[in-house]
């Protein structure tokens, strides 16, 4: 099989997801994000789980998102369709705390999942990064609405914008991760501090998660509409070809649509 989504119950209340495809830096095959939704929805509904811990198999990479060998030629909804994009929202949608274990880069999906989690430890080799404009899409499940909500605007634009990596250095000192830990510390970190959640109210932490949710995105609604027609609209246009032949032909990519229709 190449590449698989694990469940596996950690202890008294804590599932753990790993994203098992570490020779193709945990990109994402469509049969791994059908087991990533259905294993979701599998803690969701088990009452014994509390707490979701996600983290990438290997010592390179967290997650690089889809697979782009994987979307059909002419096919292009998969870098911006709502359905192929809800994957990397999981996270965000369930009431249930999630913890995200950055075991490497977070690229694309990868970035997305990281983002939508409650929680995020990182190792020291641990990188976050939006390639989407330089490939001529337009990011979307939340890195253009929700990450300068998180990250200080300016910080959150020089990611995007200029493309420029976060080290996992950066994300603790603005604050977008919680802990950097050693590698080998990683996993126990992360059950630590599901242990110390477990050990709440469940009521209690899944309605502030609600509420939290609703008070942090709330506003962005509008801009949730926007990101999303706008990333159709790259996705039908010559930028996002472009991008895609020029990473395929490993050159500098020549965009030619100019900025976006308002």
């Amino acid at each position: 099989m190449d590449g698989q989504v694990k469940a596996e119950i950690l202890g008294p209340g804590i599932g753990l997801i790993t994203i098992d495809r570490p020779a193709k830096r945990n990109a994402m095959t469509p049969e791994m994000v059908d087991r990533m939704e259905t294993t979701f929805s599998d803690f969701d509904m088990d009452d014994a789980v509390r707490v979701i811990i996600i983290t990438g198999a290997g010592d390179k990479a967290f997650c690089a998102g889809h697979d782009i060998k994987d979307i059909p030629e002419g096919d292009l909804s998969h870098l911006y369709g709502e359905e192929h994009m809800k994957v990397f929202l999981l996270p965000r949608d369930t009431l249930k705390p999630v913890i995200c274990a950055v075991n490497g880069s977070a690229f694309a999906g990868g970035f997305c999942l990281a983002l939508a989690s409650d929680f995020r430890l990182a190792t020291p080799e641990a990188v976050f990064a939006v390639p989407g404009p330089r490939l001529g899409i337009v990011p979307i499940a939340g890195q253009s609405s929700r990450l300068p909500r998180i990250l200080p605007p300016a910080i959150a634009n020089e990611v995007i914008m200029a493309g420029r990596p976060l080290s996992a250095t950066r994300a603790e000192h603005f604050g977008f991760v919680n802990a950097v830990v050693p590698r080998e510390q990683l996993l126990d970190e992360a059950i630590t501090l599901a242990k110390d959640i477990t050990g709440m109210s469940q009521f209690s932490v899944e309605s502030y998660k609600r509420i939290s949710r609703e008070s942090l995105y709330q506003g962005v609604e509008a801009a949730d509409a926007m990101e999303y027609w706008l990333a159709m609209a790259a996705g039908q246009g010559e930028d996002v070809k472009e991008g895609l032949a020029a990473f395929a032909e490993k050159r500098a990519p020549n965009f030619t649509s100019g900025k976006a229709k308002t």
